[in-house]
């Protein structure tokens, strides 16, 4: 009975669906078949049990598998590839001799020998009709020139990628598929390109892979800083880890519990429309969530000012405060005063001396001697105090 059977063709990893009526495949064999371009070595990937079909129909460009590769084929192989090597390194001088802006990766022979194909990579469009001449003339067979992108480059060439296995691309990978920076924020990553990039310089193809696991817990389980009722206290979220289920949950005490997301319980406040999460063991009862909606302290200021403070405020007020030895009054008292104290008299300016009092116009302004007032706290004296 006919099964379907993944196959890959050439170095560069394309895998195509063949039905095939008369071999029984199994994985990892390695056949010779027969396609558009000629005969190639073909490796099967899969190959489906007896009467199920694929959702994706099966492509006209393999047309049949001619025999199983044996043994005596493994030195054309070696031959071919030893071809493969001359023609990889004559290509390259060709391509500086024609000053070509492009970077050849590989050669490639097909197993007959009837095509020769280079992969190359370039960041413009490249004229190389006259090296394409160059080449036919050189090889004698039929040249293909094929340009890809930076993520072919990696998945024909391979590579070990930050896990220490090798690339997604090379492995498995039949195509790739878009892949943005919200899947790494939907599951906890740092946004740094060092980290998020690939051997290609482009997004990890893993991110992608693994985003369907992370989006599964979307909306389900609290965000990272958000307040949760651990025994009836306020509680605040520090990490959540998805792959062991947990929540690092850190307490007002400065203690650190973690809790299993099997315990975290959450609904929405039908007043204030705020989500409520709250840790509830097995058999117990719902805790009282009133610490939740409680609206936070508001820390009132305080009144008390340092020395620099006071300073400051004396010298962008106009009108000093009255505070310590080095303040002036700028209203004093008039001079008609019922009765004086002796204390009193003593205060009152000498006639011979050069200071005054002020009558109250403004146009007046007390000196006083220059040790016991700051110039900075006297407004509107340009000038020196007099000693």
């Amino acid at each position: 009975m006919s099964t379907y059977v993944a196959l890959r063709l050439r170095k560069l990893p394309v895998v195509h669906w063949f039905l095939e009526p008369n071999f029984l495949l199994e994985p990892e064999q390695k056949i010779i078949v027969r396609t558009q371009h000629g005969c190639e070595i073909a490796k099967v990937l899969r190959a489906l049990p007896e009467g199920r079909e694929i959702q994706i129909p099966p492509e006209a460009f393999v047309k049949e598998i001619v025999r199983f590769v044996q043994p005596e084929d493994q030195k054309s192989l070696q031959e071919i590839a030893k071809k493969e090597a001359e023609a990889f390194c004559k290509a390259r001088g060709m391509i500086a001799e024609h000053k070509l802006s492009m970077k050849l990766l590989k050669a490639e022979y097909l197993f007959d020998e009837s095509r020769l194909i280079f992969y190359f990579k370039s960041e413009t469009k490249v004229d190389f009709r006259e090296l394409l001449k160059s080449l036919a003339t050189t090889f004698k067979t039929r040249i293909e020139l094929r340009q890809i992108g930076v993520r072919d480059e990696t998945k024909l060439l391979g590579g070990i990628g930050c896990c220490g296995k090798e690339v997604c691309c090379a492995q498995f990978m039949a195509s790739f598929y878009p892949v943005s920076t919200k899947m790494a924020k939907d599951q906890n990553l740092s946004l740094n390109p060092s980290k998020l990039s690939g051997v290609c310089g482009r997004l990890l193809c893993c991110l992608a892979h693994e985003h369907a696991y992370y989006a599964s817990f979307h909306g389900k389980f609290p965000k990272i800083g958000a307040d949760i009722c651990v025994d009836s206290e306020k509680a605040k979220v520090l990490d959540i880890n998805f792959l062991t289920q947990k929540l690092l949950i850190g307490h007002a005490d400065r203690r650190k519990t973690f809790a299993s997301l099997d315990v975290v319980k959450g609904k929405k406040d039908p007043v204030t429309g705020k989500n409520l999460w709250w840790v509830q063991e097995p058999g117990r009862p719902e805790p009282d969530l009133t610490v939740l909606t409680q609206p936070p302290l508001v820390a009132q200021p305080s009144v008390n000012k340092s020395k620099e403070g006071r300073k400051r405020d004396e010298k962008e007020s106009p009108v000093p405060a009255q505070s310590g030895k080095n303040s002036i009054e700028s209203t004093p008292e008039p001079e008609e005063t019922s009765t004086l104290s002796g204390s009193d008299r003593n205060m009152l300016p000498d006639e011979n001396s050069d200071e005054s009092w002020d009558d109250g116009d403004g146009e007046d302004e007390a000196i006083v001697p220059a040790h016991d007032v700051d110039d900075a706290s006297l407004p509107g004296d340009s000038e020196k105090p007099k000693t």
